[in-house]
């Protein structure tokens, strides 16, 4: 499209949508319905490797990635595992598993080995790589001295090539989170060896009073990461509690993330945070956890979360069910700040359901021409992006699918205010 057609098209786009959409698209979502359909999108779509596609430009007619793969769509093909997990987890679909069961194998055949050592560990623990000033030439300095991370060890981690710079630690986290569901889902224990290598990557790769590493060669840490972290481990105790070598990471990242962001809201953190949260609430029953979650979920919502705006929101809404099944499982889901989350759930929900490439959809059709996405027929079961984003990406589907495995399991959008327990 010559780019004076696309400026004129992206004008009209909003309302262009609107009448494109089929037949139905408004009426209320079926979740076991969609969820089928979404699921049934990656065991058709999965790739000879393992991977799932990763996205589509319907505008562009451009596919994501077709032959090649970056450290973001590595850890968003971790994190869409850990979505089918829990729904394999929820539902015992055989044929989902089967597609889970490939795309853990995927994953492994990225991992790269690390370790480090007693003098790294005994750094790390002064407290040395917190400190504010002067982090490119401490990095520098103990990257010369490879006090840093070894490339070798019992640990392993992902990365698209064989990269450290690449390896996002939160492709490591997602991983083993999406392995330790399959096992508890019913899995057999095939990837036993790889579970304990990458929670013992998962634990080198802590910063003692901070939080988890942007990736392996780093010694910076990230919101978005520590969060996938400190929940990936979680679920791991949750599953293994005798284990008491990750007990102790656990608790001492309890500590750390509880401190480090309660100082203050950070966006980033809001929805992985406030999952974690809810789990460790959910398996120790501590006060001190569901107090966190509710700070989250009220801090988001008075910082602009209960405004409208036309993006798809599936990943805010995991972050909010968690944090509203951890407040129902206190017994106060009739609250006010449980009735302002499940009405925030409800809208996103709805709008989600908007955003749901449905089957039969034969793109974005117009009374007299079809303008492009020839191939949206393709991709039933896909969710768009925004309303008004007509392109398609592996973890908006992720976070869409998960978010109504919460929903259905926890019954967020029943008012009853009873206390459920944790499904496990």
């Amino acid at each position: 499209m010559r780019p004076l057609a696309r400026r004129v098209f992206a004008a009209f786009l909003p309302l262009a949508l609107l009448w494109a959409a089929p037949a139905g698209a408004l009426a209320p979502v079926d979740y076991p319905a969609a969820m089928r359909l979404a699921v049934e999108q990656w065991s058709v779509s999965q790739r000879p490797s393992g991977f799932l596609r990763y996205g589509y430009d319907f505008l562009a007619d451009i596919e994501s990635e077709k032959d090649s793969m970056s450290a973001e769509n590595l850890t968003r093909q971790a994190g869409t595992a850990s979505a089918l997990a829990d729904y394999v987890e929820w539902t015992g679909d055989a044929r989902a598993r089967d597609t889970l069961v490939a795309l853990l194998s995927a994953l492994r055949s990225t991992a790269l080995p690390i370790g480090k050592s007693p003098i790294q560990s005994a750094i790390e623990k002064t407290g040395l790589l917190g400190l504010p000033a002067g982090r490119y030439k401490l990095h520098k300095l103990l990257g010369q001295f490879g006090l840093v991370y070894r490339a070798e060890g019992p640990g392993r981690v992902l990365s698209p090539r064989r990269d450290y710079g690449l390896a996002y630690t939160g492709a490591t986290a997602l991983a083993l989170l999406a392995e330790v569901r399959f096992v508890r889902g019913g899995g057999d224990d095939r990837f036993a060896g790889d579970r304990q290598a990458w929670l013992e990557a998962l634990i080198g790769l802590r910063i003692p009073g901070l939080g988890f590493r942007q990736v392996a060669d780093s010694i910076d840490h990230d919101a978005y990461f520590d969060g996938e972290a400190w929940l990936a481990l979680a679920e791991y105790h949750r599953t293994f509690p005798g284990d008491e070598h990750a007990a102790t990471a656990l608790a001492e990242t309890d500590g750390d993330l509880l401190a480090f962001y309660g100082r203050g809201f950070k966006r980033p953190f809001f929805h992985w945070g406030t999952m974690a949260a809810a789990a460790r609430y959910q398996d120790t029953r501590d006060p001190k956890f569901l107090e966190f979650a509710r700070m989250l979920m009220r801090e988001f919502l008075e910082a602009g979360g209960k405004s409208q705006n036309d993006s798809n929101n599936c990943a805010l809404v995991e972050g909010m069910a968690d944090g509203l099944a951890a407040i129902q499982l206190a017994g106060e889901g009739k609250s006010p700040l449980a009735n302002d989350a499940r009405a925030w759930i409800a809208r996103e929900m709805d709008k989600a359901s908007r955003l749901l490439v449905r089957e039969g959809q034969q793109g974005l059709d117009f009374p007299n021409a079809r303008v492009i996405a020839p191939r949206m027929k393709e991709f039933a079961g896909s969710f768009l992006a925004g309303t008004y984003s007509p392109g398609t990406r592996v973890d908006y589907a992720q976070h869409c699918v998960s978010a109504m495995v919460k929903i259905q399991r926890n019954r967020l959008l029943e008012d009853s205010g009873v206390p459920r327990a944790p499904s496990r």
